[in-house]
């Protein structure tokens, strides 16, 4: 009875009653964020004027890069290892990090802050439904009643704003080759590139709240480079409810030509080129949150990465762009604004190699852009960066890269390098057969 009443209250808290759902767009923006800016001016009201493609910008489509809209704007100011404690009031941990470790490289450009771009109205529909719809499972390990959006617009805890952040808009479906690099203090740089395949049915046009079934994310993944590696595929299925349905995951390995379960693939396996980061580290924080209590903490004014089209630039190569200690900051742009923050501590009895993790989720979109992991210990162990740009062709905002900071090795890992790969991934217009997310298919690709 007792487990049951519990239960029954964590879905209560969940929702929230349609008069304060009507806040969206009112009191607060339709993404539930505070529409004003702050009282400096140097965080701007919320305008949502651009859908798409800004005016004057040339963009020939999806799969092209997305050129910058703000080409001749100069930093307002830079911050550096001489001046980075006049601001440390909005700088996260992992920064300051960065700029004690490497006083005379690691610096931040900042520029004047914007919230112009806005989403489609499909999806501040499907949030605004969400408000009075989607409850976190009585387990907390995932969500239900959700679909196409962000799940609690207006939070009430840590674990309702983590969810926001793994289900912030994303493309419903993107192909294309990207590349990886681990670089390390000695100079050298491992890489890997491959070729992606990732289907967001959770935000997918053809599909609604009642046909939705549950099975959030598809994602196909088979390694080109290096040779050593290629043909390697692996395959995920990622559901809402983590409880009823853990992370399916399965590989095919060309040495043993055979597809296989991958049940570790999941928390603190080793992810990425030099293994670098954790599985549940990508996009900031991704998958189960039964490991950890999660609490908020007062949302802050950050220096974010915001408006990062220069780092997808084909003009650089990627020679350019993997300096050593970290990626080369002139082409790095940072903004002020406001973030929500999400403090995650280990639960007695619970095992992971980080004690503690810190997310800050950018107010206008849930996304996570940036993430500080502690050791057992409780000393800085990691930091994550993820650089943001208006998807033209989504539309909205929507991360780019992602930058994994190993701070007691003095390396780091960046995902999602597509500069001298053609272009970005791009939104197919047909969605691929349902057999293609399948393990039967994963021999087939790999031969």
């Amino acid at each position: 009875m007792g487990v049951v009443l519990l239960a029954a209250t964590m879905q209560v808290q969940a929702k929230v009653s349609q008069a304060e759902a009507d806040k969206l767009g009112t009191e607060l923006t339709r993404m539930g964020a505070n529409p004003k800016g702050n009282a400096d001016g140097t965080i701007p009201p919320f305008t949502g004027t651009t859908l798409g493609v800004p005016k004057g910008v040339n963009y020939k489509g999806t799969g092209t890069y997305y050129p910058n809209p703000y080409p001749d704007e100069k930093p307002l100011f830079v911050i550096d290892g001489k001046n980075y404690e006049k601001y440390k009031a909005n700088l996260t941990d992992g920064q300051i990090a960065l700029f004690q470790k490497y006083p005379s490289t690691f610096k931040m450009k900042i520029y004047p802050s914007k919230r112009d771009v806005r989403y489609s109205d499909r999806v501040y529909e499907n949030i605004k439904r969400n408000a009075v719809t989607a409850e976190i499972v009585p387990s907390g390990n995932g969500t239900r009643n959700a679909f196409g959006g962000s799940p609690f617009p207006i939070p009430k805890n840590g674990v309702e704003v983590i969810w926001n952040h793994q289900y912030s808009p994303n493309p419903y479906l993107t192909e294309g080759i990207v590349a990886s690099a681990a670089v390390f203090n000695n100079g050298s740089i491992s890489m890997r590139k491959q070729f992606e395949s990732r289907y967001f049915s959770v935000f997918d046009p053809d599909l609604t709240y009642e046909t939705f079934d549950g099975v959030s994310a598809k994602v196909l993944v088979e390694v080109t480079d290096p040779p050593r590696e290629k043909g390697k595929v692996t395959l995920v299925h990622e559901f809402m409810d983590l409880t009823e349905l853990p992370r399916n995951a399965w590989q095919y390995l060309p040495g043993t030509r055979r597809v296989r379960r991958a049940p570790t693939i999941a928390y603190d396996f080793p992810d990425g080129p030099g293994g670098l980061r954790t599985v549940d580290d990508a996009l900031a924080f991704i998958g189960a949150t039964d490991r950890y209590d999660w609490k908020l903490e007062n949302t802050r004014e950050l220096y974010m990465p915001y408006n990062n089209y220069e780092a997808d630039s084909p003009e650089h190569k990627y020679s350019d762009i993997l300096t050593v200690n970290h990626p080369n900051p002139e082409f790095m742009r940072y903004e002020l604004h406001r973030a929500w923050v999400v403090v995650g501590t280990l639960k007695e009895g619970k095992r992971h190699i980080y004690g503690k993790r810190r997310l800050y989720m950018e107010e206008d979109s849930w996304a996570a852009l940036l993430a500080d992991n502690y050791d057992g210990q409780g000393s800085l162990w990691r930091t994550t960066m993820r650089t943001f740009v208006n998807a033209y062709d989504m539309p909205g905002m929507s991360p780019r890269q992602e930058i994994y900071h190993d701070l007691q090795k003095g390396a780091y890992l960046l995902n999602n390098l597509v500069n001298e790969e053609g272009g970005i991934q791009a939104i197919p217009k047909q969605k691929r057969p349902a057999d293609y997310y399948t393990p039967a298919n994963l021999r087939k690709i790999g031969k």
